[in-house]
C-alpha cells in the first residue's frame, strides 16, 4: 500500500476518533450575565475597558484637554523632545502608535520611564511617564492614563448601537448647549423617566468620553456626557457616586421604564424572593421570652440566605419594611427603598443591599467554614479564583505567567497569588 494511502487512512481514522471524543465534552453556556441587568450586559458586550498598559497600535483618541490641563504640557516631539503647546493640537485626533522604555544609569542606579508614541496630522509626538517602566504601570498603576484624551472607539460604537434607540433617562438634570454661557452649556430638568430617543453620539472629556444627545416625545433636544468603557478615564466603577452616579450610562439611561412600576408592583416583584446581603447590614431580630415578643438589634452578614416572608409599605412611598426568614426559621426586619431616588440618591435601595438568590445553592462545592470567612471579606490558602472573588470582588488587574498556572490579582491594598486555580498566598 502506497505511503499517500496509509497516510489518508490515518487522517481519517484520527478524525473519526477525535469527532467520537468530542461527543463526550459537555459545557455550559457562560453564566456570568445572569445577574446582570440589560444595561451592564450592553456594556460588557459592547465597551470592553482597555488599560493603558495593554493599548494596542492604531487605537485612536481625540485631544481634548480641559481646565488646568490646557496649561500643563501633555506631549512632547519624538524628534528633540520638546514640550508642545496643547492649543496646537486641541481636537485633533491621536493614533497610537506602541510604547517605549527609555533607559538611564544613573549613580543611584537604573531609572526607567515610559513612553506613549502617537502620530498626529504627520508629526511623531510622545507622552513620557517617568520612573516607571510598562510593567509597574501594569501591575501598579492599573487606572493609569493620559491627560486630554478621549477614547474615539468609545464614540463610534455607541454611534452604531444607539442613534436612533429608545432610552429611559434615569436622571433629572440634563444639558443643553448654549454658546452664551461661559460653560458652554445650561443645565436644566426634565421627569425622570422620561422616554427618549438617541439622535446623535458627539465627543465629551477624557472622563465622560460620550456625549449622548436625545430628544423627548415633545421633541426637546438635550444630551448628556457619560463614561461607557472607562478606558483611559482613569476612573473605577467605585467612583461613580454622588454627584458622579449619573455619569456612567448604565446608571444615566435604561432600555426599559422601571418607573412604570407602582408600590404595589414593585411589592409584588420582591415578595416571596430568596434574596442575600450584598455588605453586613444593620437588622432586628424577632425575639419571643415569656410570652413577650421583643425586636432586638442584630447585624447581618454578607450572603446570608434569606426569605422575603412579607413586605410592609405606605399607599404614598416606595419606603418599605421587610420582614425576612433566615434558614433557622427566625425572623429579621430591615427598612429599604423599594425604588432607587436620584434626586435624594437614597443608600437603602432594595437591590443595592441585597442580591436576589440563593448564593449557597450556587456554590454547594463551599464549605461552611468558607463561607464565614468569605461572609467577612476574608481569604485563606486553599480557597479557589471563584471563592476569592465572592470575599473580595474582582481584582484590579489579573497577571498570568505563561505555561506554569500562576496567575497574580491585584487589590487596593492586597495581592493574591495563585497556581493552578487555587491561592497559594494572600499578601
Amino acid at each position: 500500500m502506497k505511503i499517500s494511502t496509509l497516510i489518508t487512512i490515518f487522517l481519517l481514522l484520527s478524525s473519526t476518533i477525535a469527532n467520537a471524543q468530542e461527543e463526550y465534552i459537555a459545557t455550559t453556556s457562560p453564566t456570568k450575565s445572569i445577574n446582570m441587568t440589560e444595561e451592564e450586559l450592553f456594556i460588557e458586550t459592547y465597551f470592553p475597558m482597555r488599560p493603558l498598559c495593554k493599548w494596542t497600535p492604531g487605537m485612536k483618541f481625540m485631544f481634548r484637554p480641559d481646565g488646568k490641563e490646557m496649561f500643563m504640557p501633555i506631549f512632547c516631539k519624538y524628534e528633540d523632545g520638546k514640550e508642545i503647546e496643547n492649543s496646537q493640537f486641541k481636537e485633533k485626533i491621536f493614533e497610537f502608535i506602541g510604547t517605549e522604555e527609555k533607559v538611564d544609569e544613573l549613580y543611584v542606579g537604573t531609572n526607567y520611564c515610559t513612553r506613549f508614541v502617537f502620530s498626529c496630522d504627520g508629526k511623531k509626538l510622545y507622552h513620557e511617564i517617568k520612573n516607571v517602566n510598562l510593567n509597574d504601570i501594569c501591575t501598579k498603576y492599573p487606572r493609569a492614563s493620559i491627560s486630554g484624551l478621549v477614547y474615539l472607539k468609545d464614540i463610534d460604537t455607541a454611534r452604531e448601537q444607539l442613534i436612533g434607540k429608545t432610552l429611559y433617562i434615569r436622571t433629572i438634570y440634563v444639558r443643553v448647549d448654549d454658546a452664551n454661557s461661559y460653560m458652554g452649556y445650561k443645565e436644566v430638568t426634565i421627569p425622570e423617566y422620561s422616554k427618549v430617543t438617541v439622535t446623535n453620539v458627539g465627543v465629551g472629556s477624557k472622563a465622560f468620553p460620550a456625549k449622548i444627545i436625545f430628544k423627548d416625545e415633545k421633541n426637546n433636544s438635550y444630551y448628556t456626557e457619560v463614561a461607557l468603557s472607562r478606558t483611559n478615564s482613569g476612573m473605577d466603577i467605585k467612583d461613580f457616586q454622588a454627584d458622579k452616579k449619573m455619569k456612567l450610562f448604565l446608571n444615566a439611561f435604561s432600555f426599559t421604564d422601571k418607573n412604570a412600576n407602582s408600590t404595589e408592583a414593585l411589592k409584588k416583584k420582591y415578595t416571596g424572593l430568596v434574596i442575600y446581603p450584598k455588605k453586613t447590614l444593620p437588622a432586628k431580630i424577632k425575639i419571643t421570652s415569656e410570652d413577650k415578643t421583643l425586636w432586638s438589634h442584630i447585624t447581618l452578614l454578607r450572603y446570608t440566605t434569606l426569605h422575603i416572608k412579607d413586605i410592609t409599605t405606605s399607599p404614598s412611598s416606595t419606603l418599605a419594611t421587610l420582614t425576612l426568614t433566615g434558614s433557622d426559621d427566625r425572623l429579621f426586619s430591615i427598612e429599604v427603598n423599594l425604588k432607587y431616588d436620584f434626586i435624594l440618591k437614597n443608600d437603602n435601595y432594595i437591590e443595592d443591599l441585597f442580591g436576589i438568590g440563593n448564593l449557597e445553592k450556587k456554590h454547594p462545592t463551599i464549605s461552611a467554614e468558607n463561607w464565614k470567612r468569605i461572609s467577612k471579606g476574608e481569604v485563606v490558602p486553599g480557597m479557589d479564583i471563584e471563592e476569592c472573588k465572592l470575599a473580595l470582588g474582582n481584582p484590579i488587574e489579573v497577571a498570568f505567567k505563561k505555561d506554569d498556572g500562576f496567575e497574580t490579582w491585584f487589590y487596593h491594598g492586597t495581592v493574591l497569588e495563585f497556581e493552578n486555580g487555587r491561592l497559594l498566598r494572600a499578601k
